[in-house]
């Protein structure tokens, strides 16, 4: 059974905003996508679109003064933001967000009104109620069926049925939804026995009320380059990659998360986490920022360990993992985020995102996603989407 945070987000993506009221306005990369959208339009759908259009400029007012209220913004920003709103048909808490100062600028990037219905052209199986990206029972089995690296799964709970599938072996061990984001109800996990069957009671003992679907796992120790970062959580990487032309992986983007919050148990932007864009050839990272508003950093504001120019580890071995996950896995994806994390003896696999949304990457890199390969392979797979 779907979350409820899952149920509204597709209740809210299955009306496609239309950017414009006649014509559409959008980033150039998208114009062919655009266009065909508006030829297939019927005059019913034209004019709903239109209506629409009408009441998103009427709107930008006042969002754009609730989102000046929202990160203590002045009065002229509100006044320029309000004039590119219009202008780009954008929504000003993108604006804000990617910290935009010309309309010009959102030329490269996916408004984040757009990017749901983009990816379920080019995704279909993202939506679907059997999505094994969505269930991380489901994501961890196959996972282990095609030998990648992940956390080891000690025990999942399906409504109250526990089953004992490994040893905690003294590891320190999460407790996750098998369906969720955000990082919502994850918690650490103590004293748990090593003794299969006497796991099994404590497991239903503690968890087995819980409804739908849950997991214990082993939690992943952070690389010791990480460890001034980690505070209480660790630090994964997302790293996006796309079916080329050719139907072969490419990463076309990655950010490293970082919690900044000590009582974090994940790095999530949810939880106060850090966004540090990830250059993709030598994985050196840049300056970093939150996730929702703020400045930049260049230093963590808790430990003080410096951030841009640092190398992640085993930065190919990371590149190499998510390449063989994505073809030798999931290659019935056309796009996967993947959550990986830096354990001391290499790269692992935390989840993988079939819907792995635009604001971290963007918002990082201060870069719009359309201008580079992601643009390139998102519109290539949206031309194929319409033969």
């Amino acid at each position: 059974m779907l979350s409820t945070t899952e149920l509204w987000y597709r209740a809210k993506k299955l009306f496609a905003l239309y950017p414009g009221v006649r014509a559409p306005v959008s980033g150039r990369f998208l114009a062919d996508h655009y266009a065909r959208r508006q030829r297939a339009r019927g005059p019913l759908r034209a004019a709903l679109d239109a209506v629409t259009g009408i009441g998103f400029h009427a709107w930008i007012p006042f969002r754009a003064r609730a989102v000046q209220g929202k990160y203590a913004m002045d009065a002229a920003w509100r006044v320029r933001t309000t004039a590119i709103a219009h202008a780009a048909f954008a929504d000003p808490n993108d604006i804000a967000l990617f910290r935009i100062d010309d309309a010009a600028q959102l030329d490269g990037y996916i408004r984040r009104f757009e990017d749901a219905d983009l990816n379920r052209h080019i995704n279909p199986r993202a939506w679907g109620r059997e999505c094994v990206l969505a269930d991380k029972i489901a994501f961890y089995r196959r996972c282990a069926a095609h030998g990648l690296r992940h956390p080891a799964v000690v025990a999942t709970i399906v409504d109250g049925h526990v089953d004992v599938l490994a040893s905690p072996a003294g590891q320190a061990l999460l407790l996750k939804p098998a369906r969720g984001e955000g990082g919502a109800g994850v918690a650490r996990v103590d004293g748990a026995p090593d003794d299969p069957v006497a796991l099994a009671g404590w497991v239903a003992a503690r968890f087995g009320r819980r409804r739908h679907g849950w997991l214990v796992q082993h939690r992943i120790v952070p690389h010791p380059t990480l460890v001034p970062f980690a505070l209480g959580a660790l630090p994964t990487a997302r790293m996006t990659t796309i079916l080329d032309e050719q139907g072969v992986p490419e990463l076309v983007s990655a950010v490293l998360r970082v919690p900044s919050d000590p009582a974090a148990v994940v790095d999530n932007m949810k939880a106060g986490g850090l966004l540090s864009p990830i250059d993709l050839a030598d994985g050196t990272l840049g300056i970093a920022c939150k996730g929702y508003g703020g400045g930049d950093f260049r230093t963590h504001p808790v430990t003080g360990a410096t951030i841009p120019g640092l190398c992640l580890p085993d930065w190919a071995a990371a590149r190499a993992l998510v390449a063989a996950a994505h073809g030798g896995a999931f290659g019935d994806y056309a796009m996967v985020g993947w959550d990986v994390g830096f354990a001391p003896d290499g790269p692992v696999l935390i989840e993988g995102n079939g819907k792995p949304g635009v604001l971290m990457p963007q918002r990082a890199a201060r870069q719009g996603l359309g201008v580079g390969r992601y643009g390139v392979l998102l519109a290539h797979h949206l031309a194929r989407d319409c033969h």
